[in-house]
């Protein structure tokens, strides 16, 4: 059975209760398939394979049918944050906030808003500029910038186990979400996983936008000077930093990955 999000972030726990390791965070719009009820909890799948428990007041089964079709039919919010407001006018009231990477239906186009339909049906309204459509880049200079500019966008967000939202972001969520926005599926953790967008590559074949392996943590090449973008635990969030001038991350190199491109 299929369900969508309808808050506007849900955890993903390791055990139905939310006093477990939260592994994972699904955000408005994202599609799961439910796997089975434990109480109050629902076990899912999501649309990249991952498994784990989300409270059931955080899905709806009855949203409106293209949030189960396929991406083309939603469009994503492109801010950081964006208010989800009860009317069209800059007074009105937020419904919610919605994180960057949620979906939303839109409705119409107005003059300075966008009218949308929430996963719980809801008609709320949002800013023109932050929708984008979901597209994948088939460019590969392009779609290397676009990934380290969307990483970018992350810096200075706070580090947070299993987070994949500017509230608070980990290494793997950082990496998954600049590359999602992207249009390119990856593994959620932080190892290499077949069956997704990306190859395995050596160091000295890595270019800007491509992924770095380190054990139990996982960045992204932010240039060709090899300095790389990752939320890290001691630094305690999101930063650029140099490999070279890290002995102990730059000899602990595992693999790299690189987007796979269809000619």
């Amino acid at each position: 059975m299929k369900a969508i999000v309808k808050m506007p972030v849900a955890p993903l726990f390791s055990e139905p209760n939310n006093k477990s390791e939260r592994t994972d965070e699904i955000l408005h719009g994202w599609q799961v398939e439910i796997l089975a009820v434990h109480g109050d909890f629902f076990e899912v799948l999501t649309d990249y394979g991952y498994k784990g428990f989300v409270g059931g007041d955080t899905l709806t089964l009855d949203a409106h049918p293209n949030y189960f079709q396929e991406l083309h039919s939603l469009q994503v919010i492109a801010t950081n944050f964006a208010d989800i407001v009860a009317e069209a006018n800059v007074r009105s009231n937020a419904i919610c906030t919605l994180p960057r990477g949620s979906f939303v239906y839109a409705l119409e186009i107005l003059t300075d808003y966008t009218a949308v339909l929430l996963a719980n049906k809801a008609t709320a309204y949002v800013r023109n500029e932050v929708l984008q459509k979901p597209a994948k880049q088939d460019n590969e200079k392009l779609l290397r910038k676009e990934l380290v500019n969307t990483a970018k966008l992350y810096l200075g967000t706070q580090y947070r186990w299993g987070g994949k939202t500017p509230l608070g972001i980990d290494c793997s969520g950082l990496t998954f979400m600049a590359y999602r926005q992207s249009g390119i599926s990856i593994w959620r953790d932080a190892v290499f996983k077949e069956g997704f967008g990306i190859k395995k590559i050596p160091l000295e074949q890595a270019k800007k936008g491509d992924l770095v392996y380190f054990p139990g943590h996982i960045a992204m090449l932010a240039d060709d000077e090899k300095n790389i973008i990752h939320s890290s635990f001691a630094k305690n969030g999101v930063a650029v930093e140099s490999l070279l001038a890290n002995p102990k991350l730059s000899q602990n190199i595992l693999y790299c990955a690189s987007p796979i491109f269809v000619v």
